[in-house]
């Protein structure tokens, strides 16, 4: 089974289908900032502090250095941005699971399931992808797990705004009472239920639930020569009405 997921980690490497691109990791060390690696892209400084809400990215090398305040959202919203996310957490092996990890909201877990249970009573905005890998380091223990959009077991329906006029968020709090991306088809291709929320850049607003192919077509460019098929002409692109300021034409909608 594990050879058929997307994305996966394989000997310690991520393996990654063709098409999918190169998907975000963050390191949880026990101690100190996360460390994240996400794809070199004109705008990451901007979409890590108006997106994920960080007052000021620190770039090192080829890492961000980010609180640890904001894993829950930096995990959602690269999700939401690349369709996967590998984590990398250092746990203490003599740590012990307790109520609070399973019932607990975010992404941050320093217990012997290894993150395995974590947060498993609480509903979240993504899941584990896969298994999660595990390597001893000495007093650490180190794991390693995918994670995409949280899926949906109901047949998938067309969408028809049921967030129109929402403003993008990536915090639980302000995703309480929104329904799962999953719950809709591609509101692009219409053939493949849905995956992740697209939302302007721009504006600020969310636009349509998406499948990871057709939230991605953009920018990764679809070049045969890094394995990705070029985009159908078929697409369509309606779902930009979705932004309440798309007439705005001092400042267009985002692709």
């Amino acid at each position: 089974m594990m050879a058929d997921l997307p994305v996966r980690i394989v000997d310690g490497r991520v393996v990654t289908e063709p098409g999918i691109g190169a998907v975000a990791m963050v390191w949880l060390p026990l101690n100190g900032q996360v460390i994240a690696k996400i794809p070199p892209r004109k705008g990451n400084r901007r979409w890590l502090h108006e997106t994920v809400g960080i007052r000021s990215p620190e770039f090192n090398g080829d890492r961000w250095n980010l609180p640890r305040s904001s894993l829950v959202r930096l995990v959602t919203a690269a999700v939401d941005r690349y369709g996967f996310i590998v984590l990398y957490r250092d746990m203490s092996r003599l740590s012990q699971c307790t109520r609070a990890c399973l019932e607990a909201t975010g992404a941050e877990c320093q217990c012997s399931c290894l993150g395995q249970h974590h947060g498993q009573d609480a509903a979240g905005w993504f899941e584990r992808v896969g298994d999660a890998v595990v390597a001893e380091q000495g007093e650490v223990t180190r794991t390693a797990v995918v994670y995409g959009a949280r899926g949906s077991d109901a047949d998938a329906v067309v969408y028809h705004g049921e967030l129109a006029g929402e403003h993008y968020r990536v915090d639980p709090a302000g995703r309480r009472n929104w329904p799962t991306a999953a719950q809709f088809m591609c509101a692009s291709c219409m053939t493949v239920r849905a995956a992740v929320w697209d939302h302007c850049h721009t504006h600020g607003f969310v636009r349509a639930p998406l499948c990871n192919r057709c939230n991605t077509r953009y920018w990764r460019g679809w070049r045969p020569k890094h394995g990705r098929t070029t985009h159908s002409r078929n697409l369509d692109d309606s779902y930009y009405r979705w932004c309440p300021e798309r007439t705005d034409e001092r400042r267009r909608c985002s692709a």
